[in-house]
């Protein structure tokens, strides 16, 4: 396996925001054609907000009193934009349930209250933790499975495997595992010095 697999396979415990929407063969064929067609801009919003927090990361380096007044600014800018109750899919957008997840560049596994079967594609939308940065994939159920002595009458781990995800989607989410990982590490180290 080379570098390049090892980053797309490498998976993490995290927790992020995750919502879906079930589609069918010709949605998600639909999708993905969009997906290609406008390439990264296929989220306009999203898009802006990724490439902010991207430079906003950069940006703290150099100087972190600049970085925190954009990012109160972007902050503000997003809190007024929910506050406008324009668009009920701007609003599907932005709701999400924060689930414990185990994700790679190319899926993802995580409990779930609703049983999905076995090759559903889904629309997923995935904001990751704390930065905010918006993703979108379509994703195809690999396997979903009863969990045994659940507390809940529902419960089912559910695997996902990323169909068609945007490269910068994807880099991005690559990253983000990356930080994720050295943070977890520096925190183990910590507490084993202690």
């Amino acid at each position: 396996m080379n570098a390049e697999e090892r980053r797309r396979f490498f998976r993490i415990d995290d927790t992020v925001g995750v919502s879906y929407i079930r589609l069918s063969a010709e949605e998600a064929n639909a999708f993905a054609q969009q997906a290609k067609e406008h390439g990264s801009q296929f989220d306009y919003a999203a898009n802006f907000d990724n490439r902010i927090q991207t430079l906003l990361d950069a940006c703290r380096i150099e100087s972190p009193i600049a970085a925190e007044l954009i990012d109160l600014v972007n902050k503000k800018m997003n809190f007024i934009i929910h506050q406008m109750d324009i668009d009920a899919e701007l609003i599907h957008k932005i709701s999400y349930d924060l689930k414990q997840v185990n994700v790679s560049a190319c899926g993802m596994a995580f409990q779930n209250n609703e049983k999905l079967e076995r090759g559903q594609l889904l629309q997923l939308d995935i904001t990751l933790q704390p930065s905010e940065l918006h993703l979108i994939a379509l994703a195809e159920v690999i396997e979903c499975e009863k969990i045994q002595h659940a507390s809940e009458e529902s419960a089912y781990f559910v695997r996902l495997d990323f169909v068609e995800i945007n490269h910068n989607d994807q880099e991005l989410l690559i990253q983000h595992i990356v930080k994720r990982q050295s943070a977890m590490l520096k925190h183990r180290r910590q507490q084993m010095s202690e």
